[in-house]
């Protein structure tokens, strides 16, 4: 995914929620930059009225160079005022940018010729081809390189859904370390490794805050050498979803769009209700602790012992 141009109207078409998101966040980091999210972002859902988009296109944003307008499911919106829409597009606001989050986008409409000439759309299905380069593209952004072979592994033990595989990378790239390359070994040791049962009572431990039931999980994962590292892995995962609900929150987003679509409803409960433990700040020394456990387990401190107070830490 490169970067983005901000323009007047952006639409973002398809129904996988993980590019979706990665896209929204995209836009409004693109659009903002460093400016608050909280006064210049503002989301609608299909039920919206025109004149309250309108208010909030046309009015000027605060300490920011643009407002951001995002329409969730915009289906309705856009059928029910098309033609208000395609007279606004004339004409856009300068310090605005409309952004449209439909399932489809159908070539064979005025607004559609509008938007392509003055906008752009992004195309977010769930791609059912060119897996690979999207891994290869996964792990350049976190500094590494991923076999083919590897990537053919990872998707044949995974499937499609890029929510799971871009945790899955995120995994990898801690567990190789110093390492540039992501192997199908690296595959192999550690994408079955971390979906066993003690690995789900850890993070569940985690989300709950509780700190003995973490513990007893953590003891049944550090079975082999080796496991640390794949542990590590697993919570620096778990804590970048609680850091991407908590955007998707400050941006004005469902922060249900940062867990995996199949993930159990009592557990989706869990998190959602954890993210008020954790703000922002909160998680902030929660990566702090992330960063000293692995320096320290790469300096030479007992594994166990380091993964045994980061755990602790993670649930007060």
């Amino acid at each position: 995914m490169s970067g983005i141009t901000v323009k007047p109207v952006l639409v973002l078409h398809g129904d996988d929620a993980f590019l979706r998101d990665a896209y929204r966040q995209e836009v409004i980091a693109a659009a903002l930059g460093a400016a608050d999210r909280q006064t210049c972002v503002a989301v609608f859902d299909a039920t919206a009225e025109l004149a309250d988009v309108l208010d909030e296109l046309r009015t000027l944003p605060f300490l920011a160079p643009r407002r951001v307008v995002i329409i969730e499911d915009a289906e309705a919106f856009v059928s029910a005022y098309r033609g208000q829409l395609e007279s606004y597009l004339q004409s856009p606001s300068e310090t605005a940018v409309l952004v449209l989050v439909v399932s489809s986008w159908p070539k064979n409409t005025r607004l559609y010729k509008l938007v392509s000439r003055i906008g752009k759309t992004f195309d977010c299905g769930a791609p059912q081809k060119g897996l690979t380069r999207w891994l290869t593209k996964s792990a350049s952004k976190r500094g590494k390189q991923i076999a083919r072979d590897a990537a053919d592994l990872l998707i044949e033990w995974v499937g499609n859904d890029l929510s799971v595989l871009n945790g899955e990378v995120e995994k990898l790239s801690l567990f190789v370390g110093d390492r540039e390359t992501i192997t199908a070994s690296d595959v192999s040791a550690m994408v079955t490794a971390s979906a066993g049962p003690a690995a789900f009572a850890l993070t569940n431990a985690l989300t709950a805050g509780d700190a003995s039931a973490a513990l007893k999980a953590l003891d049944g994962m550090l079975t082999a050498r080796g496991e640390e590292f794949r542990t590590l892995g697993m919570i620096a995962s778990h804590l970048r979803r609680l850091l991407r609900a908590q955007q998707l929150a400050a941006g004005g987003a469902d922060p249900a769009a940062a867990l995996n679509p199949r993930m159990p409803y009592h557990a989706k409960r869990a998190f959602l209700a954890a993210l008020s433990q954790r703000p922002l700040r909160v998680l902030q020394e929660d990566f702090r602790r992330l960063i000293r456990a692995d320096l320290g387990m790469k300096g030479g401190v007992d594994a166990a012992a380091a993964l045994q107070q980061l755990v602790v830490g993670l649930c007060t």
